[in-house]
């Protein structure tokens, strides 16, 4: 976990021929959402992420001036620190449907990637409309990732991502789906987000999907059970930062649509209809001071949420890019204490829903696993 937060932070490096086989072997970023690498890398495959000796899930983040480098040592890879071995690593295997093609003749990588090990993800806009007046949250470089790789379709056609999923859970590899997209409008997402779950749905012949949608937070009720209705497992939010005036000043055009008050409602709300465990609070960590990020674990934690908190990168054509994360340190420690609360909380894990598995940008599932 500590050597986790440390490449999350620093970035890692790697060495002539550390890398083959990614894109044909072994899975590569396809830029399904944001750019997490320190430095872009246009044109050369990295892995998305890859596997500890432990099992811990760590993304893979591209830092030439790194001092930690993937290299093969003996035939085997590993991470290393000048000339000390840090720990033996895997790189996770290609699905196969990554070069599959769906009936409308889309090339299904560019519709949903595996997400770590186990996840079937979907952006399923890949369009902000806060970037159009200059008032994106500070860290996103949504808009930027896609002019720079043009991996993926903008928009995704419903029928598509349903052929997509019977394709990836077909090869034994994927556990559970999760769904995002960009800002627009509210009404819009409902709908879309309830045809895309049935879709899935009915194309894996499932009453309820496990996994978890991320749509724009709503207060509404009635909205809330649609998209429980659709027979998904869980619902997050992205509210990003808990400390109310930070949020503000970091999300200036999300903060205009959707205050602290209505996340917190809105999460509220959810709990009721989905269930304790089922909901998750999804902050960036490290933009905000380590009293402040608590305090939300705390509150998140006493009306039944979990807290999904991704470890903050500068990413390039952010406009945060150049900045410095945190140390490795802070992040362990403000993990470590976050663990605690929930532990102590009760929330059920919902991990049927996301797991340590997931994804390999956040520490707190692996701190939760050694409770």
């Amino acid at each position: 976990m500590r050597l986790k937060a440390t490449l999350l932070v620093e970035g890692i490096n790697f060495t002539p021929g550390a890398l083959e086989g990614v894109g044909t072997r072994f899975k590569e970023q396809n830029h399904g959402l944001f750019g997490w690498d320190l430095v872009n890398h246009k044109g050369v495959d990295m892995p998305d992420d890859f596997v500890h000796s432990d099992g811990t899930v760590t993304q893979f983040r591209f830092n030439p001036a790194s001092p930690y480098v993937m290299s093969l040592r003996s035939g085997d890879l590993v991470v290393a620190k000048r000339d000390e071995v840090l720990d033996h690593v895997t790189l996770i295997p290609r699905p196969k449907y990554y070069d599959a093609l769906t009936e409308n003749g889309a090339t299904m990588r560019q519709i949903a990637q595996i997400g770590g090990e186990d996840c079937f993800f979907v952006c399923y806009q890949n369009y902000c409309s806060h970037f159009a007046g200059g008032e994106e949250c500070a860290f996103c470089n949504l808009v930027a990732t896609k002019r720079t790789y043009e991996s993926v379709l903008t928009r995704k056609d419903v029928k598509d991502i349903g052929e997509a999923a019977a394709a990836a859970f077909s090869e034994g590899m994927v556990k559970h789906i999760l769904l995002t997209g960009g800002c627009f409008s509210h009404q819009k997402e409902v709908a879309l987000v309830a045809d895309i779950v049935e879709s899935i749905r009915s194309a894996l012949n499932l009453t309820e999907v496990p996994g978890t949608i991320l749509p724009s937070a709503t207060t509404n009720e009635d909205d809330i059970r649609r998209y429980r209705d659709t027979g998904i497992g869980a619902i997050g939010y992205s509210m990003e930062i808990w400390h109310e005036a930070m949020y503000q000043a970091f999300c200036p055009g999300k903060s205009k649509n959707t205050s602290h008050d209505d996340f917190v409602g809105a999460i509220k709300k959810a709990v009721k209809i989905f269930g304790p465990g089922n909901v998750y609070c999804v902050l960036v960590m490290g933009m905000e001071p380590r009293n402040t990020f608590l305090e939300g674990i705390r509150e998140m934690s006493s009306i039944g949420a979990n807290v999904v908190p991704f470890v903050w990168s500068p990413n390039p054509g952010s406009k945060l890019e150049g900045h410095r994360a945190p140390t490795a340190q802070w992040y362990i420690d403000t993990t470590l204490e976050a663990a605690e609360i929930v532990s102590r909380s009760g929330v059920p894990s919902g991990t049927r829903n996301h797991c340590y598995r997931c994804d390999g940008n956040s520490l707190l599932h692996d701190a939760l696993r050694n409770k």
